[in-house]
């Protein structure tokens, strides 16, 4: 993926303003007449997101004519490592946006290198301004980390959401409709397949979308809550049950039967989404955190699309959701009175409403409420269903996400094997409950971003 680095274009703001400590790199420096540098890094691997976000910062600005905010983009893999060093130098920007999964906030928590961002938390009142309990739900994983329990360590102003997009054309003309049962999804995938089309568009070779595709699956077979002791770290969960295996054995069905887009595991995300819009691939399961590139793909080619909630088993449908990632302040920053202010002003409905007509799913409470939201354009219509969905889904988990080190990793590289052939469903299996037993002391060793 391109990566590229933000130049910080340091003015004088007025004669007699002195030059040295700016050229030399003092975080948020202020001129002679007040003006101050707020320095904000920001995490995406998506090039249309990086040119997004400076808008962000340009708002804020508008509104405090006083602040000079410099917004750098990163990719995860460079924040990962930027910010660790910037950490440990004691020089870190004032304001970060970085993923909630190792190796993003549990190791900057790990090493206490972060705010506790509680008091000002309920100064502003943040979990009245996020949906319904997403604060708490948000931070209560961290205390396993060295946060303290019931602290605010960061505030996600996106939520992050798994679902199913899909070609509205192409569903007409193979006279199939949105499936409302997994066996429903699972004839579909054969018509599609048997019409000559691509069943299932995906590529995995950040290993995260087979990562998704998996543990939505497990949701379709087994009840959510009845994953809530994982995420807990209950000592009587295992992974060796029947929807687990079940899940497995699916993924590899479609796998070998060719429903999967040629070369999946030599395709990224990305690029897995810009084929989708080629038009021949009937079904591509999604994380919200695509949808700017999704919403630019769709605007190029006006290849008519939806979405929907992947289907249960027995009826309905489920939707794995989170909040994405958080906004951080390092307990060195030099300005935290702008930094938490600068968190609080993205809290705010209109900034709410900015971050939805870009194709986010926005945290804030207002998000999804008829009154007072702009129409989104005809061509957005997937974004409605995604909000829709969002609603009327049940809510389901990143089983992925449960603070263990390198359980993300474990899962991401061994469905991958499994998708590849190189091992058997039940392997899979056996390397998520090595890593969830021994609490990350067995299991994947690989590299990981925390993209999800």
């Amino acid at each position: 993926m391109n990566r590229r680095s933000v130049s910080l274009v340091l003015r004088l703001a007025a004669l007699g303003c002195f030059l040295l400590p700016l050229v030399t790199g003092c975080a948020g420096s202020s001129s002679a007449q007040g003006t101050l540098t707020l320095r904000v890094w920001y995490s995406t691997d998506d090039p249309v997101e990086r040119g997004w976000s400076q808008t962000l910062a340009r708002q804020y600005e508008r509104s405090h004519p006083h602040v000079r905010v410099t917004l750098t983009d990163y990719s995860f893999e460079d924040m990962n490592t930027k910010l660790q060093l910037a950490l440990t130098a004691g020089k870190p920007p004032d304001v970060a946006y970085v993923t909630p999964r190792g190796p993003g906030i549990p190791a900057y928590l790990h090493a206490n290198r972060l705010l506790n961002l509680t008091s000002a938390a309920k100064k502003k009142d943040w979990a009245s301004a996020l949906r319904p309990g997403l604060l708490t739900s948000y931070n209560s994983p961290f205390a396993l980390y060295g946060a303290p329990k019931g602290s605010v360590m960061a505030v996600p102003t996106v939520v992050a959401a798994v679902a199913v997009l899909y070609n509205r054309r192409l569903l007409a003309r193979l006279h199939l409709s949105v499936p409302r049962t997994l066996a429903q999804f699972e004839s579909d995938l054969a018509g599609a397949k048997r019409a000559g089309y691509i069943p299932i568009g995906i590529g995995n070779g950040d290993g995260w979308l087979g990562d998704d595709w998996y543990l939505t699956l497990v949701q379709s077979l087994v009840p959510p809550q009845a994953l809530v002791p994982e995420q807990r770290l209950q000592p009587h969960f295992s992974f060796r049950r029947p929807g687990f295996l079940e899940a497995a054995r699916l993924l590899k069905a479609w796998a070998d039967d060719g429903y999967l887009t040629p070369n999946f595991g030599g395709l990224d995300a990305q690029e897995g989404i810009d084929l989708f819009f080629h038009g021949a691939t009937l079904f591509q399961m999604i994380s919200s955190s695509e949808n700017l590139q999704i919403a630019q793909d769709e605007q190029q080619t006006r290849l008519p699309v939806g979405v929907f909630a992947f289907p249960r088993k027995d009826g309905g449908s489920v939707m794995p959701q989170s909040g994405y990632l958080g906004w951080v302040i390092p307990a060195a920053a030099q300005h935290r009175g702008q930094a938490i202010d600068f968190i609080d002003s993205l809290l705010r409905p209109s900034v709410g409403e900015l971050i939805r007509r870009q194709g986010f799913l926005p945290a804030g409470a207002s998000a999804g409420r008829a009154a007072g939201l702009t129409r989104l354009s005809s061509h957005q219509t997937w974004l409605n269903d995604y909000l829709n969905s969002l609603k009327t889904a049940q809510p389901g988990l990143y089983i992925d996400a449960a603070p263990i080190a390198n359980l993300n990793a474990t899962m991401e590289a061994n469905v991958q094997l499994l998708l590849q052939g190189y091992e058997p469903p039940s392997f899979l299996l056996t390397a998520l409950e090595e890593s969830y037993a021994t609490r990350g002391a067995k299991g994947s060793t690989a590299r990981i971003d925390g993209e999800f």
